[in-house]
């Protein structure tokens, strides 16, 4: 009776290890699952963050179109400037931000002329696109090294209004 009995512990000695070692697998797999998981949600958190960026950059790119046109909230974009420009060479093309809030953002500003029939004598359409760099921008260290670059695109139109 002894050795029938010795023969089946023999037998199921060693399953132990093989369960302990299976829910070490699962368990390893789960958590790279998740350390993915965090990743990925740490980094749609970056861009989410960037993509407000760029747009406050291409906003911040328009309202500067539309004061070079507008200055002080009056029409003077027929009226020469000290340096003799007239309407979209009034506009500059490009600004570059070195703030804390869009530190790593610029925005490049189109003016184009709009022939318009609806009376109005003058009529302008600025296209701003803001650009921010990822990765290094968002670091301390201040290195200048983009993952990634996102860009918004803001367009507005402005007219004189017309002969009254």
């Amino acid at each position: 009776m002894c050795p029938e009995r010795m023969s089946a512990g023999y037998a199921q000695r060693g399953s132990a290890i093989m369960v302990a070692l299976f829910v070490i697998v699962i368990v390893g797999l789960l958590a790279a699952a998740l350390g993915r998981l965090l990743l990925d949600s740490g980094e749609k958190v970056t861009v989410e963050v960037l993509g407000v960026r760029a747009l406050m950059a291409a906003q911040s790119g328009v309202e500067q179109g539309l004061y070079q046109l507008y200055p002080n909230g009056v029409w003077q974009a027929a009226t020469a400037d000290a340096n003799g420009k007239t309407g979209c060479d009034k506009v500059s093309s490009s600004l570059s931000f070195s703030t804390d809030g869009l530190r790593g953002c610029s925005a490049a500003i189109v003016c184009t002329s709009l022939s318009v029939t609806s009376g109005a004598v003058t009529s302008y359409r600025l296209a701003s696109t803001g650009r921010c760099d990822g990765g290094g921008s968002l670091a301390a260290s201040g290195d200048n090294n983009p993952d990634f670059t996102v860009s918004r695109t803001i367009q507005a139109e402005a007219f004189d209004g017309g002969e009254q």
